[in-house]
């Protein structure tokens, strides 16, 4: 049996290699519309129309108000690696626009049948250029304003295998939708258009004012993130930061929601990732994400966009500057929450149903934007407890003999001399006598939830989480100050283990006193627990101490504990909090209250969950159909 010759290396004819670069600049239709978008961008267009049908697979359409092209510029854009954007290797290190590449034209054209009508400002009338599979069928002259129109029919027409891996026409159209409204993000000075079928499905107008603001982030947000989010503006160097943050109690489970834009440009990127992760590290379960809109400036030379095709990949020349930029930015910002915690959308009042219903795709803005809203500023939005406390008139609260609370957990900052103040008899309506932002306890519902009153309505506590808030942030200072009390129990507490779990807990006990936890050898494979952080000295120190131990056996070595405290603070301020169902008096309730109002990121426990809500009179008088 001969052997086949050895294969010959040969140029590939120019249409499938033209198919082959769109493999990698084409993925779904949502690709053809960022390359051509951008493009639109990049021609300084203030007015984009976008139309689509069937999800982009039958049509793409879009037609700008951007400058044009003249008739050879027309046509060298359809050729392969022709661009106006960069012109020597030093431009490609500077790149200052979205698109660069000069492939973006050809692979589209090579995948589809496309038409180009453009116009200069130096022509009386444009050219249209009509192509099949990348080869031009058709030219011809035409009259039409100054810009470009470019209709994309037919998407994968010729590469059937390609075609099979779409999705849905709705999936596909939703891309579609999500990509134009982080492009309005970035470009609040364009107009966005966009009809879906034939409908009108989206308009994004241009402005800078709050309002138009509000709808663009309830666009892509939702409603709720208007009023749950905060403002962030930070400069160091040649990094400037600006965008929107999501408070941690706006939650999601994946990343979807974070848009990170690097000089206007969409992109993903793990160093700023990995920075926000940080930043919100304590705020959050390890597994949920934050809602938030991140724009970053830094001279064009120190970032490469030349990474993919995409260009949604980028390389910072100076990571960790940016890393520690972007965590310092999102931290101080977060540093304003105060007590704030979710709050809903005001409900909308009940609309007559409307001839026309818009497109059930691409709802255009949720009804709780449709009018004018109130923007929030994070340093207008809330009275901070520093304001509150120094107005605030002096308040002490007695702990009632018959109470199962343990008065250790909870101390007042009210001075001692002050007296004690009676427990009030049981009434239906307790009148504030001051406005304290979480108002006065009420009563206590099913053992878990504190029900108070506010000048502006009544406020819902989740007592553990507020508990479990307070210890945390009261751990965390006094480790960082190393003043953290431990306390000797009466009674050492014996923990029995294997002999491998022995060996271990040896190498553990210099970590575990780092946090206050104070163990010694008590025989062959028994441990007595000795110390304990003073402020869990009546918790549940068993489990305390196994949960600890189970974690530095995950993290593997004492040498990584460090980076971890912060976690074992959370674990140990969960087993040192208040529990649902234990019976609280009100004046307990008062002084929970008030503490969370003097503590840092008390609208939320250290897993993200809120720890309070807040229902308006207004909302109120809605559930009872007043009119308030």
């Amino acid at each position: 049996m001969t052997n086949p010759p050895p294969p010959t290396i040969q140029r590939l004819p120019e249409q499938l290699a033209n198919q082959i670069a769109a493999g990698e600049v084409v993925e779904r239709p949502a690709s053809v519309v960022k390359e051509l978008v951008e493009n639109s961008l990049d021609a300084r267009a203030n007015r984009i129309e976008l139309a689509i049908e069937q999800g982009g697979k039958r049509l793409i359409q879009i037609t700008d108000n951007g400058h044009g092209m003249d008739d050879q510029q027309a046509l060298l854009a359809l050729e392969r690696h022709a661009t106006s954007k960069i012109a020597s290797i030093d431009d490609l290190f500077a790149i200052r626009t979205l698109g660069f590449r000069g492939e973006a034209l050809p692979s589209i054209a090579s995948v589809s049948h496309l038409e180009l009508a453009t116009r200069s400002a130096s022509q009386s009338d444009g050219l249209r250029v009509l192509l099949h599979g990348g080869v031009v069928q058709q030219q011809n002259r035409l009259v039409m304003p100054v810009g470009s129109k470019i209709t994309v029919r037919n998407l994968f027409y010729n590469t059937p295998a390609r075609l099979k891996f779409l999705s849905s026409d709705n999936t596909e159209t939703q891309h579609i939708s999500e990509l134009v409204q982080r492009l309005a993000l970035a470009y609040p000075d364009c107009h966005f258009l966009l009809s879906n079928n034939g409908k009108m499905a989206l308009e994004v107008r241009p402005g800078s004012s709050d309002y138009l603001l509000a709808q663009r982030l309830a666009a892509v947000f939702g409603a709720d993130f208007i009023e749950n989010c905060l403002e962030v503006a930070s400069e160091q160097e040649d990094v400037k930061i600006s965008g929107w943050l999501g408070l941690p109690t706006l939650q999601r489970s994946n990343a979807r929601s974070i848009h990170l834009f690097v000089n206007r440009r969409w992109i993903r990127d793990k160093v700023i990732i990995a920075a926000l992760r940080d930043s919100y590290r304590d705020l959050m379960a390890t597994n949920r994400y934050p809602a938030l809109a991140l724009f970053i400036e830094v001279p064009p030379a120190s970032v490469d966009v030349n990474v993919h095709p995409s260009k949604q990949e980028v390389r910072f020349q100076h990571a960790q500057f940016v890393y520690g930029s972007v965590r310092r930015a999102v931290e101080g910002a977060l540093a304003t929450l105060g007590s704030r915690t979710y709050q809903a959308p005001p409900s909308p009042e009940p609309q007559p149903s409307q001839p026309d219903d818009p497109d059930p795709i691409l709802a255009p803005l949720p009804a709780a934007v449709s009018q004018p809203v109130h923007w929030p500023r994070h340093d207008l939005l809330h009275t901070t407890s520093a304001q509150h406390n120094r107005n605030a008139p002096a308040t002490s609260y007695k702990v009632s003999e018959g109470s199962d609370w343990s008065p250790s957990l909870f101390r007042h900052a009210a001075p001692a001399a002050s007296p004690p103040v009676a427990p009030p008899e049981p009434t239906l309506f307790v009148s504030p006598q001051h406005d304290f932002p979480l108002g006065q306890a009420l009563a206590q519902v099913h053992g878990t939830y504190i029900l108070a009153q506010t000048a502006a309505g009544i406020v819902w506590v989740d007592q553990h989480a507020a508990h479990e808030r307070i210890v945390y942030q009261q751990l965390k200072t006094s480790l960082a100050s190393q003043t953290l009390q431990r306390q000797r129990l009466l009674m050492p507490l014996i923990l029995e283990l294997t002999a491998a779990e022995a060996e271990q807990m040896h190498t553990f006990l210099p970590a575990l006193q780092e946090v206050g936890v104070v163990l010694e050898p008590f025989g062959k494979q028994a441990f007595a627990v000795r110390e304990v952080p003073a402020m869990l000295a009546e918790g549940d120190v068993r489990g305390l101490v196994l949960d600890l131990f189970n974690d530095l056996q995950q993290f593997g070595s004492t040498a990584q504990v460090t980076a971890h405290l912060e976690p074992l603070l959370a674990k140990m301020a969960c087993h040192g909090s208040v529990r649902a169902q234990r019976k609280l008096t009100l004046e307990e309730m008062n002084a929970l209250l008030r503490q969370m109002e003097t503590t840092d990121f008390a609208g939320q426990c250290s897993h993200g969950r809120p720890t309070y809500t807040s229902i308006p009179l207004a909302e109120l008088a809605k559930l009872f159909g007043r009119k308030g």
